[in-house]
């Protein structure tokens, strides 16, 4: 989804940690309102999937790629993480649509995880969060995590692709969320591969995420499942992302 060079002047609210976010009810509260005013109808626990997983796949997505390049480098925890809530724009296909953003910043000076903690430093880095999401959205805290390990799969796919090694991404999301008795657990997330023939006649194949959670948005006026939502049969999925596949224009 691509931004424009310039997001629009009109920064909501930041710099807070994310650890004092989640601790700051009013302010969360004046989020999850940004987050209503993305489109007609949409309620709050609509609003906080929305907060939730598209906060944590920006917070996740750099400290993904720093963990596959440098593999023994701390994890940071919440109250290392700062965070502005801005309005910016998304350009593509002739579409120029207000959409909200995150703009993170972590800080290098970091709790020092070891590598086998990691599913453990993503619980602990959101789990206030999920909570506090959970008393002021009634959403269940079990649908929330879903949201959660899904944006961190995304997150570790982005930056494994962003480095050419998408097989690096995937297990590293693997090794993150695939502890039974982590709440980060759950069945229906997983990558899976699809190929599709543009209309030149070349084949081109690509990696997705499958998710285990839903962010609610066929709930708001005009909404509908999103292309891998968990409520969408996988023939319905994987037809409408073949079609994106082979029309997009990076395809190669």
């Amino acid at each position: 989804m691509p931004l424009s060079p310039a997001p629009l002047d009109h920064v909501t609210d930041g710099p807070v940690t994310l650890a004092a976010l989640a601790a700051d009810p009013d302010r969360l509260d004046l989020w999850l309102a940004e987050h209503q005013a993305l489109r007609p109808g949409m309620d709050r626990k609509a609003a906080g999937a929305f907060l939730l997983g598209g906060l944590v796949q920006e917070i996740m997505e750099p400290i993904a790629a720093r963990e596959l390049d440098q593999p023994d480098a701390a994890w940071p925890d919440a109250s290392r993480i700062a965070l502005r809530l801005a309005w910016a724009r998304w350009i593509e296909g002739g579409y120029d649509i207000p959409v909200l953003t995150y703009r993170v910043e972590v800080d290098p000076v970091a709790e020092d995880a070891p590598p086998t903690c990691r599913t453990a430093a993503v619980v602990r880095q959101h789990g206030h969060l999920v909570t506090a999401l959970a008393g002021r959205t009634g959403l269940s805290v079990g649908a929330l995590w879903r949201l959660v390990t899904d944006s961190v799969a995304a997150a570790c796919l982005e930056a494994g692709r962003s480095r050419r090694n998408p097989a690096g991404g995937m297990d590293l999301a693997n090794r993150i969320l695939g502890d039974r008795s982590s709440p980060l657990f759950n069945r229906q997330w997983g990558f899976f591969e699809l190929d599709a023939q543009r209309p030149d006649g070349r084949c081109v194949r690509d990696w997705f995420r499958a998710r285990g959670g839903c962010c609610r948005y066929y709930t708001a006026q005009g909404g509908e499942f999103c292309s891998t939502c968990v409520l969408r049969p996988a023939e319905s999925r994987d037809a409408l992302l073949r079609n994106w596949l082979a029309s997009r224009a990076d395809a190669a």
